[in-house]
């Protein structure tokens, strides 16, 4: 798809690619595609999507008078308000930021362990196969010691495995410019190969920066 109405941002990091543009989100919402999962206690209203920056990861063809993208966009920052958008199919245009996708920097997104560390070692991850003595690509990192998983087999599966947490409330998501007197709890983190329209990951499972809600 081409973009002719943009603005080149300027970014600490060099290496990524950024362009501020007004941008439909309904009429494009059949390429537009989310990665994390969204809760229905969100509060958005026509302000908030009026007063906030979409953000979307895209893969650049070309760069001239005119962008070219993929047509396959992924929700980077702001996968409510694009919900709110499209649910109420609010015909106009937004701000969003373009960054390539596959150079912005994605983190494991906190959470909190609302338990005894022992207790979630030997009591639940454990048995689940979690070791720090396998070999595995992945992991459930706690306090900065990576326990690496026996029997899951996908980053998807494992992921399946943190929305099971999360929804036991044995973990809680803390932003990662936050502090906390819990045992932070981290995961292997995603990247942008794995990013799907065939999958959504469970809420709060990316730290995505550059950030632009603030």
């Amino acid at each position: 798809m081409q973009i002719k109405n943009f603005q080149k941002l300027t970014l600490t990091n060099h290496n990524l690619t950024a362009y501020m543009s007004n941008f439909n989100i309904l009429q494009n919402k059949d390429i537009i595609f989310p990665h994390e999962e969204t809760t229905s206690d969100n509060h958005i209203t026509n302000e908030i999507i009026k007063s906030s920056v979409i953000v979307l990861g895209a893969t650049f063809q070309s760069i001239s008078d005119e962008i070219t993208i993929d047509d396959k966009i992924f929700i980077l920052d702001g996968h409510h308000r694009t919900k709110f958008i499209i649910a109420n199919s609010i015909d106009e245009y937004f701000e969003v930021v373009f960054l390539d996708i596959d150079k912005v920097n994605i983190e494991s997104h906190n959470s909190e362990l609302n338990m005894d560390v022992d207790i979630f070692f030997n009591g639940i991850i454990s048995k689940k196969g979690f070791s720090i003595d396998n070999l595995s690509p992945y992991f459930i990192e706690v306090n900065d010691v990576k326990y690496f998983a026996k029997d899951i087999s996908s980053i998807e599966e494992l992921y399946l495995f943190k929305k099971e947490l999360l929804s036991d409330s044995i973990i809680s998501p803390l932003q990662n410019i936050k502090k906390s007197n819990k045992p932070i709890v981290n995961f292997t983190p995603i990247t942008s190969k794995d990013f799907s329209s065939n999958f959504v990951f469970p809420y709060k499972s990316t730290w995505i920066t550059p950030r632009f809600d603030v």
